[in-house]
């Protein structure tokens, strides 16, 4: 199913995992949203130059402490990020909402309820 206004929304995924990073772009860009990874530095610059609705997805899993590093850059660049999160380590949702997630998810994730909540930045649900 393809949201018609996912066009204006780039997702950028913020995952360790090269498998649940394919997954995420897949079923992400089959609804017409433009993905692309965020995973150095590099990753960050570039879409820190990217205009329009940003939308990040951050799997806390492999990335330690420094995924509060990410999100706080994140944060700096105005771009609204989802936490997901394995259930042992849910104890970090209220660290992610310090840090200001605008939600949290925990793995495994529904993919339809994930994609409702994706498209709600796009305004249409």
């Amino acid at each position: 199913m393809t949201n018609k206004n996912a066009a204006s929304l780039t997702v950028f995924l913020c995952v360790k995992s090269s498998g649940n990073r394919k997954v995420l772009a897949d079923s992400l860009e089959e609804a017409g949203y433009h993905c692309r990874p965020l995973n150095s530095e590099a990753d960050m610059q570039a879409a820190a130059a990217i205009g329009g609705k940003k939308l990040a997805l951050v799997d806390t899993s492999g990335f330690g402490a420094n995924v509060w590093r990410l999100c706080e850059k994140l944060q700096q660049m105005n771009t609204a990020f989802i936490v997901l999160s394995p259930q042992k380590m849910l104890t970090s949702a209220s660290q992610a909402s310090q840090y200001g997630a605008v939600s949290i998810m925990q793995k495994p994730v529904a993919k339809k309820a994930l994609m409702q909540l994706v498209a709600g930045f796009t305004g249409e649900e």
